[in-house]
């Protein structure tokens, strides 16, 4: 079952500011994610666990994209919420996820 990909504009901007042909390849997984089963894919997809629970993260290169599988009107979403390099993405997306608790 075919899904619909929906970057948020953080995703996006991360993605544009890449060189041509990574910005390439981090656009085709991307898009790849909606024939995703839901099932781990090591080491591409894998499910996140304690604080980001009930998101995925999709591996491209040194890059992670974190997304979350929603239903809208009876279709399959998925929505990327954010991108960045492996070495700071979680961290950051765990801050912007703290921020919209406490605001």
């Amino acid at each position: 079952m075919k899904s619909k990909v929906v970057w948020s504009p953080q995703v996006q901007k991360y993605v544009n500011s890449k060189a041509p042909e990574p910005r390439r390849t981090l656009g085709r997984e991307i898009k790849k994610v909606a024939g995703w089963t839901g099932r781990e894919n090591p080491p591409l997809i894998r499910h996140l666990e304690d604080n980001l629970s009930g998101c995925a993260r999709l591996r491209v290169a040194r890059d992670r994209v974190i997304f979350r599988e929603d239903f809208e009107r009876g279709q399959r979403v998925i929505k990327c919420l954010h991108a960045g390099p492996r070495s700071a993405v979680y961290e950051s997306f765990q801050e912007i996820l703290l921020d919209d608790l406490t605001t």
